[in-house]
């Protein structure tokens, strides 16, 4: 007995100090993997990714002349890319958030070449923001192993890499989204407010749910700041357009009829031939209906999400493990509505719950949680559609039923199944009982 209780303090530090080693030699690996995959792959050559109509529209409105109209469009990419668009293509109708036009005014003011520079590093601070905010608000601090695995995690999300990779905004919105979740936490309700503001205005469909656990929560000055700036930021760029005497509106709607009829790469139907990539609930449920009932079930399953997380949040108001609850409408946001892969960088909040809870409670919930979590390390999608294209797979096995309906769509199977474990989680756990991350209680005290 002595000898066993004499090894135990020598022993346990031992095992940290293992944990540790593997936890770095993980860290650096995926850091390896999210250069290669991230950063690396926006560099490549290319004057088209998803910076570019953004930009193009931006630059456009900072000149005063209509945006929305697909002649400026196409003259602008000849006159400072020399590059040849067609106007009738849907790439050069613009049909982006008001507010988008006002916050990307000082990438649009830059030339094309310092403009995609600029937004890498805009996008990769937006990251380091991500997993800075959400450790801050889950009491992680850097020697704690947790840590390790929380960072080593993020840097191996796939959609944190594809987002990156194709220039999209996503990865600001959940930085944004992240640090707003970290000033509320601290009762900045104005900052967090404007934080959510910015992201609701570059990507409603993301930012609003979040925004939603406020207004629950009766965080009245939040909600009414976020609403306030998205508002404002939506003025001022009508209002800039209209000193310069521009008629835009019907451009506009034009626009985006067209990018909802004949947008084919954001179609969840079989017109669609990477529609795969997407995540929303309509794609799998296409598989077995009419385009018009998927879109129906998609919509009544997220609503009935909605308000089931709605009715566990207000059937206790104490305050209690925000992340779980943040963490199971970011993924259930992720289901009616039409979203691509690199918005499932959401992952990183309830990555952050699982990694951050106590490891005496919840244990189920937390495990199945990131076993669902884990088929995110890989594109599966796009993994499996390049080795289909290229004869690897089976003719027979991408022509039966079950590849379409279950293998294909995987990502967005799992990304159900998440939200109802995320669920069960929240209706188990009891708010007063869990205990707070340190920045809440903080502020409190």
């Amino acid at each position: 007995m002595e000898t066993t209780s004499s090894r135990g303090p020598v022993d346990r530090p031992h095992t940290v100090r293992n944990l540790k080693i593997l936890l770095w030699i993980l860290l650096i690996a995926a850091g390896a993997e999210f250069v290669v995959r991230g950063p690396a792959r926006y560099l490549h050559p290319t004057n088209w990714n998803d910076l570019a109509q953004n930009y193009a529209a931006t630059r456009l409105w900072l000149r005063g002349q209509n945006f929305a109209n697909p002649e400026n469009f196409v003259a602008l990419w000849r006159n400072e890319l020399g590059s040849t668009l067609g106007a009738n293509t849907v790439r050069t109708h613009l049909a982006p958030p008001l507010g988008t036009l006002v916050l990307m005014a000082p990438i649009g003011a830059l030339p094309w070449p310092i403009a995609k520079i600029a937004w890498l590093a805009v996008l990769l601070a937006a990251f380091g923001l991500t997993v800075w905010s959400l450790m801050k608000f889950a009491g992680l601090h850097l020697d704690d192993p947790r840590s390790l695995a929380f960072i080593a995690g993020c840097l191996a999300l796939a959609p944190f890499h594809t987002g990156i990779a194709s220039a999209n905004q996503t990865i600001l919105v959940v930085g944004c989204c992240a640090l707003g979740v970290w000033a509320a936490s601290g009762q900045r309700d104005v900052v967090a407010g404007l934080l959510f503001g910015v992201a609701c205005s570059l990507k409603p469909h993301i930012g609003s749910f979040l925004v939603l656990y406020y207004l629950v929560r009766r965080r009245w000055r939040l909600f009414g700041t976020a609403l306030g700036l998205t508002l404002a930021l939506m003025l001022v760029a009508a209002l800039w357009m209209r000193i310069c005497g521009v008629s835009w509106t019907q451009d506009y709607f034009h626009n985006a009829k067209v990018l909802v009829a004949e947008n084919k790469i954001d179609d969840f139907t079989s017109v669609n031939p990477i529609r795969f990539l997407l995540v929303n609930l309509q794609v799998p449920f296409y598989s077995f209906v009419s385009k018009e009932s998927a879109n129906m079930m998609a919509l009544s399953v997220g609503a009935l999400l909605v308000c089931v997380w709605m009715y566990l949040l207000t059937r206790n108001r104490q305050a209690g493990s925000e992340l779980l609850a943040l963490g199971a409408i970011a993924t259930i946001s992720l289901l009616p509505v039409y979203h691509r892969f690199y918005d499932v960088s959401l992952l990183a909040i309830p990555f952050c719950w699982c990694v951050s809870h106590p490891p005496d409670k919840l244990k189920g919930v937390v495990r199945t949680a990131l076993l669902l979590m884990a088929p995110s390390l890989v594109p599966g999608a796009a993994v499996l559609q390049q080795l289909a294209a290229h004869d690897r797979i089976p003719r027979q096995w991408t022509h039966s039923w079950w590849w379409n309906r279950i293998v294909m769509p995987h990502q967005t199977w799992l990304l159900l199944t998440l939200s109802l474990v995320l669920l069960y989680g929240l209706a188990k756990s009891r708010f007063d009982e869990l205990p707070e991350p340190q920045s809440v209680r903080r502020a409190v005290t």
